[in-house]
């Protein structure tokens, strides 16, 4: 394992990776999408993004000011079959992560990271994403990698056919504006009619749709926003 320089730019060049067979195989991890900044990373952590590349985890890395320094093979995997080519380039290193979580959660984020950083525990939840064919829950881990910011993997906990669906009319859940309302954390989506309620509609998980508005249903607000003792 070393390091390359050509023409200004560096890359970490490996012989960990196993190919087919008895072959070695061979990964170049360019500069820019490794968590460092002026020294090269430490054996380690070399080692560990080799075996996030092997490992089926959906794992990125995020440098100390919440920013994507590193994904992995499984998130570029997971984003070409689910319809979102494009955040399996290089174009997302450097997206800034407090830039793309909804306004709403990031409170909940932030607090989540802060608590990484100060006791030095992981920090994990589980959380729904879901296809128009697929219910999916994934299992999120967040841990300290010192100066080098935050290691973040998501596990598969759960992967099946939906349900068959029980809800009503498709318009029930559409606007006098055409919107439909959808929470961001459990994807449910609000009804506008009698039964007023949140409802878990597959079909408003196509990515192709544009009148997609996000909240939070009443449960998630809660969860995520408890009222303090005083509020009660």
């Amino acid at each position: 394992m070393c390091f390359r320089s050509d023409a200004g730019s560096r890359e970490l060049v490996t012989n960990d990776f196993p190919g087919s067979g008895s072959q070695r195989g061979k990964r170049r991890f360019p500069a820019d999408e490794l968590p460092m900044s002026h020294e090269p990373a430490t054996p380690n952590l070399k080692d560990l993004l080799g075996t996030l590349e092997e490992s089926p985890d959906v794992s990125f890395v995020l440098d100390p000011q919440l920013c994507l320094v590193y994904r992995n093979q499984a998130w570029n995997n997971f984003a070409s079959e689910n319809c979102a080519p494009e955040l399996a380039t290089r174009a997302v290193i450097g997206t800034d992560l407090r830039k793309i979580i909804g306004h709403d959660l990031l409170p909940f984020y932030n607090a989540a990271f802060e608590q990484v950083e100060r006791d030095r525990t992981a920090w994990e939840c589980q959380y729904e994403c879901s296809s128009p064919q697929l219910f999916r829950k994934f299992r999120m881990q967040i841990q300290s990698l010192g100066p080098f910011g935050y290691l973040v993997r998501n596990s598969l906990v759960v992967e099946r056919p939906h349900a068959p669906s029980s809800v009503s009319e498709p318009g029930d859940y559409v606007s006098a504006d055409s919107i439909i309302s959808l929470c961001m954390h459990c994807r449910c989506s609000r009804r506008i009619v009698p039964p007023y309620r949140w409802d878990f509609v597959p079909a408003h998980l196509d990515r192709n749709l544009t009148n997609i508005s996000h909240a939070l249903c009443p449960v998630c607000l809660e969860y995520f926003y408890p009222k303090a003792p005083d509020e009660q």
